[in-house]
């Protein structure tokens, strides 16, 4: 009897143990789990505004251009001159009502596909109402470069745009730009709009990737993509799959391959699923790039994103992908593979970030390269045998240096940046190497 009385008080204060650990955690995370806060009203601009550009079915022979107009559905259009001939076609908009809490606006795209190679003219309209004109390039062949940004998720009034001037003055004729995620700090109209003002002349000329983050995603048991996202990057009205937002094109001899990291767990196996299915149809892509928000491999704790790299991992490995692009960890850091015989080869994991915000890392021995307290951007430069990447501070100073280099199939990858020190900031909390 004091055997079975004994058991019983242990297993009740086992359970009280446990229930008190869940309700510690459920306290300290339960803002960050299904905390959404109000969004502001906002009325729509009654004119063509927020205009971008994308890519669309037939990859960098065709453009999405997405633009926002007004609270009522109406008659929307995109004129396109090709310079070489001066003939204005007109290609009809779809137009799709958007409901928030703040307010309501109508989200149009127009979809250009089967582009010859020049240089084109644009302008939208809507309900008689028409668009500055912008001018866009349609180019061939596997000499180019593109930039790459990290988390974006800028404040009201932020610093993003000052960052992005510089960036577009120095790569101007940049072939695309993707952003890893996070472009908002909220799904809100108003940091939509900081987003929008940060990339003013960028997103109206050279074509703009994302894949989503955490912070487009309303929070809840279940979480979900707000619409915004899908329809500025309308290319997902198309790519999506069984419910995730993801997206694979070709540009040149390079295959890009955007996750959507943040669907819930038990959704990702249908996600690897469609993920071996676009790198299948990848093989033949000189260049293979994957581009998701959270890190395969965390810095900021080892069973974080279990699961994403479980799944996702083996795949990037076995069908040789060349670079994996990452955000959410608000720092930089770099990891090279390395073979059987200890020699750096692919696949080449980073992560970055264009964010004022910095968390605490950990300097995990996988990773090479490290760097906080400031924000980075990275440009790849493509040749038909190479492939090198560049890290920028927001500045402009060259931070790291990686180049890639395939003869016979077999990459050879080669460190260039054990010259430039890293950067912390000594205010930004951090864990040492030794800890």
């Amino acid at each position: 009897m004091k055997n079975n009385k004994r058991s019983k008080i242990i297993k009740s204060l086992l359970t009280f143990i446990v229930l008190g650990i869940i309700v510690f955690i459920c306290s300290k995370r339960w803002n960050a789990w299904f905390d959404n806060p109000v969004e502001p009203p906002y009325v729509s601009e009654n004119v063509p505004c927020r205009i971008q550009l994308t890519f669309g079915a037939d990859g960098q022979f065709s453009r999405n251009v997405s633009w926002q107009c007004g609270d009522t559905l109406a008659a929307s259009q995109l004129f396109l001159v090709k310079s070489s001939t001066a003939d204005t076609a007109s290609v009809a908009a779809e137009g799709k009502i958007l409901r928030t809490p703040g307010g309501v606006t109508v989200s149009y795209h127009a979809k250009l596909t089967c582009l010859p190679v020049g240089e084109y003219s644009f302008s939208v309209s809507t309900g008689g109402k028409q668009s500055d004109w912008y001018n866009f390039t349609v180019s061939a062949g596997d000499n180019f470069h593109f930039v790459y940004i990290g988390d974006i998720q800028d404040t009201i009034g932020g610093v993003a745009k000052k960052g992005f001037d510089l960036i577009y003055r120095n790569e101007r004729d940049a072939a695309f730009w993707i952003l890893g995620g996070d472009v908002v700090e909220r799904p809100q109209d108003r940091y939509w709009n900081e987003y929008f003002n940060s990339m003013d002349s960028i997103r109206q000329t050279i074509p703009v990737i994302a894949c989503p983050g955490n912070h487009e995603y309303h929070k809840g048991i279940t979480g979900k993509l707000e619409e915004r996202f899908v329809y500025n990057f309308s290319y997902l009205l198309d790519s999506r799959s069984n419910g995730n937002a993801v997206f694979a094109t070709r540009y040149g001899n390079v295959a890009v391959i955007t996750l959507d990291s943040n669907r819930d767990t038990w959704t990702l196996l249908s996600q690897r699923r469609w993920l071996k299915q676009a790198l299948e149809k990848a093989k033949d892509a000189r260049w293979k790039i994957v581009v998701l928000h959270h890190p395969v491999y965390s810095v900021r704790g080892k069973l974080r994103h279990f699961f994403i790299r479980h799944l996702f991992d083996p795949l990037l490995r076995e069908d040789s992908v060349d670079m994996v692009l990452q955000g959410h960890e608000h720092c930089y850091a770099r990891m090279i593979s390395k073979n059987e015989n200890g020699a750096l080869t692919t696949p080449i994991y980073l992560i970055s970030e264009f964010s004022t915000k910095d968390y605490q890392i950990n300097l995990d021995g996988k990773y090479s390269r490290f760097g906080n307290g400031m924000r980075f951007y990275q440009v790849f430069d493509v040749a038909s045998d190479t492939l090198s990447l560049k890290t920028y501070t927001e500045t402009g100073e060259l931070y790291d240096q990686i180049r890639i280099v395939k003869t016979g199939g077999k990459p050879q990858v080669s460190d260039l940046a054990t010259g430039i020190p890293e950067h912390f900031d000594p205010d930004s909390p951090r864990i040492n190497k030794n800890e």
